[in-house]
């Protein structure tokens, strides 16, 4: 006989009906969810960061299937209609119609002066932008994750001295060094007097973007490393004769693995931004390549005849970068629901 205060704390087995025909109800243990499957039923609660990663998707699939795309658009990014039709543009070069000449064949309207299709150039734009920033990212955060792990798990005169330097680069001013370190770097490559191939200014943007963009990644792991280095489970590693690479990959980074994930979809928009600021200020990619900064560089000029031109390329790098930062703030509130904003 038990009493009510005993019965109310009883856990009755779970019911599940029977597959086997007999149409008998037979309990069965309650399957335990993974911290992946845990993290994912938050996530599709977060309408905003659903939403965001929506947009995000997006925007990759455009950068992707940019040619697919501009191929059943009927347009290409690197054709000036405007010079092949001069009814397109008037005497002053401004498209002939409302809003930049949009119209049946030309959605967006076309650019001044030479008469690109715009959105056939903000298509590839995204494919420029989105792919510089993302081989930045992977290359950065590659960078940040060794040197700021070994820098935790080692310790002692090795954190001090890459401390010391990181320390260094974080005081530079890095916009002001991304324009003055691109030109020298593609001299490096290529003589000053030789037109320079767009795969090298790729390669220029991405070293230099590179080299100063590990800094937050790697502080930030440090700090972590340093506390997880601490634990029972890392002690008993070292105990049982394990090596300190096999307490690296085994142990330490499986722990920060959330961190990293939140880090990187925190760091793509900001490389993104940060290569279509170089162009925009001439030293990132250039005509005719379509790319983000060199549209807004491009649209400055005519923004008092056609403001539609300077709206395109504005709203479509303001929607990425505010829809990457919601979503990687949805990804780390799904990861890891106990931090604080």
């Amino acid at each position: 006989m038990t009493t009510p205060t005993e019965d109310s704390t009883k856990t009755e087995p779970v019911l599940v009906a029977s597959a086997t025909g007999d149409g008998a109800d037979k309990p069965a243990a309650l399957l335990g969810r993974t911290p992946g499957q845990i993290a994912w039923s938050r996530f599709k609660r977060n309408r905003v960061g659903v939403f965001c990663a929506g947009i995000v998707l997006l925007y990759i699939l455009v950068a992707v299937l940019a040619p697919v795309i501009t191929g059943l658009y009927g347009q290409s990014p690197y054709i000036p209609y405007g010079t092949r039709d001069l009814s397109l543009l008037d005497d002053s070069g401004l498209p002939i119609g409302p809003n930049g000449g949009m119209n049946a064949a030309h959605w967006l309207g076309l650019t001044p002066s030479n008469g690109f299709d715009v959105l056939a150039q903000l298509i590839y734009g995204i494919r420029t932008s989105l792919g510089i920033g993302l081989l930045i990212t992977i290359f950065s955060s590659i960078i940040g994750i060794v040197i700021g792990v070994a820098q935790g798990y080692l310790g002692g005169r090795f954190d001090y001295l890459v401390g010391r330097f990181t320390d260094l680069l974080l005081g530079l001013p890095t916009q002001l060094f991304f324009i003055a370190f691109t030109p020298i770097v593609l001299i490096w490559f290529v003589p000053i007097d030789r037109e320079t191939p767009v795969y090298m200014r790729v390669i220029a943007i991405v070293l230099v973007q590179t080299f100063l963009g590990w800094m937050g990644t790697a502080r930030l792991l440090r700090g972590l490393s340093l506390s997880l280095r601490e634990r029972e489970y890392i002690e008993a590693a070292k105990i049982s004769g394990a090596s300190s690479w096999r307490i690296i990959f085994k142990e330490l980074m499986p722990n920060l693995a959330t961190t990293i994930l939140v880090q990187v979809t925190l760091t793509l928009p900001a490389m993104v931004t940060a290569e279509a600021g170089l162009s925009f200020l001439g030293v990132g990619m250039v005509a005719p390549t379509p790319d983000w900064g060199l549209m807004f560089l491009d649209a400055s000029n005519y923004y008092r005849d056609d403001l539609t031109y300077l709206m395109v390329p504005g709203l479509s790098l303001m929607i990425f970068a505010i829809a990457f930062n919601l979503f990687g703030d949805a990804v780390r509130d799904a990861l890891d629901p106990k931090t604080i904003r």
